[in-house]
């Protein structure tokens, strides 16, 4: 009888282990960046494909990079209608209510979204609100500011050192130079590509696309 009982325990931790899959762990979110203060889960898949269930319970921000038909559905609940993503939005979630979900593709090309989780648990200090106008603050949260960046063709922006440092994530194609200590990096930055920027140095940054280039900009705490 008790080996009975500890095998329908241990089959109960496998089934609530399995439906409650961390969102790290779902095959699509590939994590392609970790340290103190953020996670990047990085999401590409395919038309017609659909995520496992997986938990989001981490304070977020996501980044959509296309536009495509996309539904969801909560665990143990009707699917909700299929939307249509909106590429270079950036939203917050405090995420307080863990969400246990599925996603899929619903339309005929890639699905391309990012994941950003803070994973401090708790911020290392106040940062100032960055006034630059080529930006606009989207949030102001316990664990980051996050802003919505617009740089014209040699247009440059300074970030000020800070206690936590800055992660830049571009929401389209950009030629980008991004100075510190009298060294420059020129980077060739697509949609999704990001430059995490160390604790303790300021940035300065500019771009020499002919258009405006798109960001989003987290400023850690």
């Amino acid at each position: 009888m008790q080996k009975i009982f500890f095998l329908l325990a241990a089959m109960v931790s496998i089934i609530t282990t399995t439906a409650q899959l961390p969102v790290k762990n779902e095959p699509r979110h590939h994590n392609i960046f970790e340290n103190n203060y953020v996670r990047i889960l990085d999401v590409h898949f395919l038309p017609g494909d659909t995520t496992l269930y997986h938990l989001h319970n981490t304070p977020s921000v996501f980044i959509n990079f296309t536009r495509t038909l996309v539904g969801s559905q909560l665990k143990n609940q009707q699917p909700d209608k299929s939307e249509f993503s909106v590429v270079g939005s950036i939203r917050y979630d405090e995420l307080s209510t863990p969400r246990l979900h599925r996603v899929w593709n619903d339309d005929s090309t890639w699905y391309h979204v990012m994941d950003i989780e803070l994973v401090a648990g708790k911020p290392t200090g106040q940062q100032q609100l960055l006034t630059a106008s080529s930006l606009k603050l989207l949030d102001n949260k316990p664990l980051a500011n996050i802003y919505k960046l617009q740089l014209k063709k040699g247009e440059k922006i300074v970030l000020p050192a800070t206690s936590a440092g800055y992660l830049l994530i571009s929401i389209g194609d950009a030629l980008v130079n991004i100075s510190v200590k009298n060294k420059v990096d020129r980077r060739v930055m697509k949609a999704g590509h990001f430059n995490w920027m160390t604790a303790g140095d300021e940035f300065f940054i500019t771009t020499e696309n002919e258009g405006d280039s798109e960001f989003a900009l987290i400023q850690l705490k």
